[in-house]
Formats: structure tokens, C-alpha cells, sequence
């Protein structure tokens, strides 16, 4: 896959080709015709990757305006259009109600050291189809919880300074006498 220059500008912090490349090929069982969803989308680097791997469907949600320009000309670039590609402008977590559907697939790459991150990604569960997967990009420093409301930790990659935690729905089962 070739890998276009993404914008750099002072407020951004774009997922590095090496991450990005090990991130698609770590799901590319998984994408096709997948539904992916990317939170805190930036330029839409991730979704984008997904998009072009085979995924059905991706839905991209960005708060930021100057960031949400790169995105929508990267989306119109790769041919990402209705009903394949939606683009939702707000903030996270709040952002999340204006969801409708389950997903394969969700991504997120929230501010570093930012509480967005955990507060999202504790409302994701709903929003995660039964054998799906989210994927956090983060600093490797910041402590993500191994279990949180119904998702459990599957793994950890280190790239760098960059971390990318999985995880998937906790099937265990807990019953009660």
C-alpha cells in the first residue's frame, strides 16, 4: 500500500506510516466488508487505511474544524462517499449518540494524556458488534485499564513512543446462585 503524505501543521499529531501499516495488517483478516468507526478521526488517516484495505463501511467522527477539511478532501481523494463513508462533526464521548449502529471495527486516536480517551472508550461497548475489536492508539506511558465496563485487554503493541491496546468484548460468563 502506498503511503501519501499526510498534512503537517502545529495542532496535529498524525498516526506515523509504521503504525499505520502495522495497524491494517494487524486487521486484515478482519476488514473486509467490515464496519469500522473512527473516533477522534484527525485527517482520517486510519479509516482511510481500513477504507482502502476493503472495509464496507467507515464512519469518521472529528471535533476539530481544521482538522475535519483535511478529512473530508483525504475522504474525497480515496472516493469515499454515501452510504460507504459518513462524516460526523462533534466532540467525544458526547458525540457517540448521534451512532445508530454496531461496529466491526473502532479506532481511536485521542489526544495524548487527554480524559476523552478512557471516557470514550468506557462507552464503547454498546457500539461494538459481538466478535468486533477496538483499537486505541495512545503514548505508551498512559495506563489504559485492562477491563472496563464489558471489554477486556487482548493485546498490547509498543511502536516507539506509540502503543496500540486492543480490545474485545468480555464473554465470560458470571453466574449467580
Amino acid at each position: 500500500m502506498a503511503s501519501r503524505r499526510l498534512p503537517s501543521e502545529p495542532w496535529m499529531r498524525p498516526t506515523t506510516n509504521k503504525v499505520r501499516e502495522a495497524l491494517v495488517s494487524s486487521l486484515q483478516m478482519r476488514l473486509p466488508q467490515a464496519r469500522v468507526l473512527d473516533l477522534f478521526a484527525g485527517t482520517g488517516s486510519l479509516g482511510l487505511a481500513c477504507f482502502k484495505a476493503g472495509c464496507g463501511r467507515v464512519v469518521f467522527i472529528e471535533s476539530d474544524r481544521r482538522s475535519l477539511k483535511y478529512l473530508i478532501d483525504e475522504a474525497t481523494k480515496a472516493g469515499a462517499k454515501e452510504p460507504a463513508c459518513r462524516i460526523i462533526h462533534g466532540k467525544l464521548p458526547l458525540a457517540l449518540s448521534r451512532l445508530e449502529e454496531q461496529f466491526d471495527i473502532i479506532l481511536a486516536d485521542p489526544p495524548y494524556n487527554s480524559e476523552d480517551g478512557p471516557q470514550t472508550l468506557a462507552l464503547l461497548t454498546e457500539y461494538l458488534a459481538p466478535e468486533g475489536i477496538i483499537v486505541f492508539e495512545h503514548h505508551h506511558k498512559e495506563n489504559y485499564p485492562a477491563e472496563i465496563n464489558g471489554l477486556k485487554l487482548e493485546k498490547c503493541k509498543r511502536y516507539g513512543e506509540t502503543a496500540l491496546s486492543f480490545w474485545i468484548k468480555d464473554t465470560s460468563v458470571s453466574c449467580m446462585s
